[in-house]
């Protein structure tokens, strides 16, 4: 449990994703004609999130803005990034945020200073083609799944400036609802539980980071253990995602 951040980090971060996604789906918004979805990915949505060892760490919030009107052959990739970057900035602008937005590799990166040491990372991306969702059916990935994969933007690709149809591909919403789905039998019997105890009126209203499944807490162990392990050389230290 004493790895566990509070449950109103949580819902801190959940605010964050909502605030954002009203920002760009507003009308004044260059966003808003392409249906923009934003929703978390990583620690967060999976509830997989540790306390930091070191003073002055910041818990890493992924959030993604996915343009669902939009085709990747419609303009290049630094045109969508930087479509999402001129709502990000008025949006750090409007809400006060002091810091400077930062431009990253494949996000803009938002940094929050309060009570809690947030920061943000953005990350543009569009609806996957056809020829791509067919070519990971064809790798295995369920349907269902590759249908939820996304092109994102990235400075380093050779066709970033470029009108194509290469762009580097992704996949957290499929990630995302395939990795709750391995812990069904866990998460039903623990959302009755935490419904029976009164914590929430019914299943439906249960998050995931609340369930506390052995699948999430293996991978909260394995985290801290990077994090003992590597202390002193931050730099060679796995990122979650491999360990998850």
């Amino acid at each position: 449990d004493l790895l566990d951040i509070p449950p109103s980090y949580y819902e801190k971060a959940a605010k964050r994703h909502r605030s954002l996604g009203d920002w760009f789906c507003r009308p004044e918004s260059k966003l808003a004609a392409y249906a923009p979805a934003v929703y978390a990915q990583g620690s967060f949505r999976l509830g997989l999130v540790v306390r930091p060892i070191l003073r002055g760490e910041e818990y890493d919030l992924d959030t993604v803005c996915e343009l669902q009107r939009l085709e990747k052959t419609a303009l290049t990739q630094r045109d969508l990034k930087m479509l999402v970057g001129h709502e990000v900035h008025g949006y750090a602008e409007a809400h006060n945020i002091k810091d400077p937005v930062v431009p990253r590799k494949r996000c803009w990166r938002l940094e929050y200073a309060d009570d809690v040491s947030f920061h943000i990372d953005i990350l543009p991306c569009v609806p996957e083609d056809e020829s791509t969702i067919s070519n990971l059916v064809r790798l295995g990935v369920a349907p269902g799944l590759a249908r939820l994969a996304t092109a994102l933007t990235c400075t380093e690709h050779p066709q970033y400036a470029v009108r194509s149809s290469n762009w580097p591909t992704t996949n957290p919403g499929g990630y995302g609802t395939w990795f709750e789905n391995r812990m069904t039998v866990e998460a039903q019997a623990r959302r009755k539980q935490l419904v029976a105890e009164g914590y929430y009126a019914s299943v439906e209203d249960v998050p995931t980071y609340a369930l506390k499944t052995p699948l999430q807490r293996s991978i909260q162990l394995l985290k801290r253990h990077r994090d003992v392990m590597f202390k002193d050389e931050r730099e060679l230290k796995p990122i979650s995602m491999i360990i998850t």
